[in-house]
Parts: structure tokens; sequence; C-alpha cells
């Protein structure tokens, strides 16, 4: 039975600023290419499916990638309700079990929510149902990341009527904030009796100007180095990053991509990175001390247009759950013990997310073990 559990709000006295709102151009380190970058430790990734670590104090964390709901996939879940309101569950049934199996289990929020749907919109200013988080919620999510560069698209309104649907359907959310005070908790959470802190970052909100300094965190490693060190201090056993960044449709990452995480895992405190926004999957990396990046997790829900020139069946319809165990170790640190992957594919025209078929699992799977990245085949049967 999985463990139900609770988050623990931490106040902090201090608020770190000082962020810039559109992805910077940086030269990436020396020598630092995408063949190059953090050769793994082992070279041949396994392909066996195995079970989850056995060990008592064990938790598994799953991520998966970006919400974003597009006029035709909110008229999709309008004909699932039959006409009165709208239904995504239908979309997630299939992966919900694997998200319900983790101890943890974590959504990306690209967009904004309504609490009340009024004025709903798909791309360029999105604003969607709030039969949204209801489905993410009965899937077995226990929380989403909503620091996006669609964050701030119905200004704080937005970010209000998101976060408040969030508390009312009892998911938890880090990235945004109502207020100021808000916006200073370090966000914990309790999992099976591991705390797991986590923050979440965007490289910027479309040339939209945040409300605040505080509506919305932006990429600033030297912030998410202090933010880090105060989860470390609040009690964090493990400590996870989330980053929205990277070219979008670009399954490679790219210079920024490699320049911020360098810059964030100079700090021990991060064990983690969890990436998003290129739509795409993009690499999995283990470092050579240990530690973990996921650089982008694709789409999870979301229905983009198909471009002149591209296939019926893009690789922006591909997304993946990355399971993460995490264990204690005799030093008392905890760490990645193993990391699986579950292929996703957005079916069309249902806007169901499948379990991937086979040309969708193949890229996927490629371009997942394309830095050598020991990973596990996690897919059920």
């Amino acid at each position: 039975m999985r463990a139900r559990t609770v988050i623990i709000w931490i106040a902090s006295a201090t608020l770190v600023t000082g962020c810039s709102s559109a992805e910077p151009t940086v030269t990436p380190p020396q020598g630092t290419t995408a063949a190059n970058l953090g050769t793994p430790t082992r070279s041949t990734p396994p392909t066996s499916r195995a079970a989850a670590s056995a060990d008592a104090d064990a938790v598994t964390l799953a991520f998966t990638g970006d919400m974003l709901v597009s006029d035709e996939m909110r008229s999709r879940a309008a004909a699932n309700a039959g006409g009165s309101g709208f239904d995504f569950e239908p979309m997630l049934r299939e992966v919900a079990p694997i998200l319900r199996a983790a101890d943890w289990a974590v959504c990306h929020q690209e967009t904004p929510i309504s609490a009340d749907n009024r004025a709903l919109s798909g791309w360029p200013s999105f604003n969607a149902p709030y039969q949204l988080a209801e489905a993410e919620k009965a899937a077995g999510y226990d929380a989403c990341t909503t620091a996006s560069n669609h964050t701030v698209d119905r200004g704080s309104a937005g970010v209000k009527s998101t976060l408040d649907t969030f508390d009312r359907v009892g998911l938890r959310h880090v990235g945004s904030a109502r207020s100021e005070a808000e916006s200073r908790r370090l966000t914990l959470y309790d999992v099976k009796g591991v705390r797991i802190g986590h923050t979440s970052y965007t490289y910027g909100t479309n040339g939209i100007a945040p409300p605040t300094a505080w509506t919305v965190n932006l990429i600033d490693p030297a912030r998410i180095r202090a933010d880090a060190a105060r989860l470390r201090r609040a009690g964090a056993d493990f400590v996870v990053v989330s980053l929205h960044f990277g070219e979008e449709k670009a399954p490679t990452p790219s210079a920024y991509q490699r320049q911020v995480v360098e810059q964030v895992m100079a700090s021990k405190d991060v064990d983690l990175v969890i990436g998003h926004h290129a739509h795409v999957v993009q690499p999995v990396q283990r470092r050579p001390d240990g530690r973990w990046v996921v650089f982008g997790l694709g789409n999870l829900l979301a229905q983009q247009v198909i471009a002149p020139g591209e296939s019926a069946t893009p690789p922006h319809r591909d997304g993946v759950i990355v399971r993460v165990t995490v264990v204690g170790g005799q030093s008392g640190r905890y760490a990645v013990r193993r990391v699986g992957y579950v292929p996703t594919f957005v079916d069309a025209p249902s806007d169901v997310v499948r379990l991937a078929p086979a040309f969708s699992r193949r890229r996927t799977v490629a371009v997942l073990t394309s830095l050598g990245a020991p990973l596990v085949d996690d897919t059920p049967g």
C-alpha cells in the first residue's frame, strides 16, 4: 500500500532575489560538448526490468513532464465529460497505476489553472480548467512544480487561482507564490520518514514581467545554491532542484542548460536535478560523483500543433516517467540508488497518455541513454 505523506512548510527569514527574466547567452565550460558532458561511471545501460530496492528506508520518487492543455485538448476533455464540465481523468488513467506505485509523485504544471473555469484558453496565454488539477490528484500525483515560462500568463490572479486550486484538491506545489511570505517558505516532503527538499525555477516568463520579484522563481544559480543550503539546514535528507529550461523540440541539452547544471551542481547540497520545457525527451546523466541530472522529461499531457514537415506522431508527443529510488547510506547521507524509466506517448485524437508504442519507445530510450546513464526499464508487463 502506498504511504500517504505530509508536507512540512518551514518559514525562512531571508528572501534571496536577483534573477534574470530571460534566458541568457552563455559560453559553455571549456571542453564541454554533448558527447563528453559528464562521462558516466558505467557506459552500458542495463535494459532488464528490475525490482525496486528492498531497503527498508528506500523511497521512490516519480517525476513527469509538461502539463500543457491546448484548446483542442480542452475540447476533448469537454467531450469526455459529456458536455458538462471537463474530464481529464481518462487521459491519465493508463499511467495512473505507475504514479500511485511511487511513494511520492510530482507533475510539472506548466500553465495557470482557473479556479472557476472563467476565461479558459490555450496558446499563447494559457488557462486550464480546474478539473485538470482534480485529475492530477486522482491519477496519483502528490505535488506539482509551477515555475515555467507560462506561470504569469494570467498575472498574479492566475498564480493565485492555480495554487488555490491545488490547495483545494490536496496537491502540494513549489515554484510560484501568492505572497512574499509564501515565497520565503521552504518545501519539505515527508516521504516515509525521509525529508525531501524541493525547489523549482524557470529561465523566464516569455517576456511578461512577473507582477513582483517573488511571484515566480527565476533561474539564478547562486540563489539555487543558497536555497539548497537553506533546505539542508532545515533538515532535508535529499534535495531536488527542478529547472524549466532548454530549447523547445531540441533533444540535446543546450549550452545554457549545461552551464546552469554545472553551476547548480557545484553545491554538494543538491542531489538531483529534474528538467523540463523542451517538450521532447532529453538525456539523463549520472555524474562522476554519483549524483544525477534528468535534462528533460518531455511532454506528459500536451497536444502541440504538428508543424509542416513533421510526422503525424512527432517526438513532442513523447514523454517519460522517471522513477528515482533514494536510500540512506552508512554516513547518514541519502543518495540515488537507481533510476528507472517508463516511456509514454500522447495518443491522438483521444489525448490519452499511453505506455509508449514501439516507435516512440525506441527514440525515447535512445535519447535517455545517450550520455551513458545506467538506467533501468520500469515499464510494466
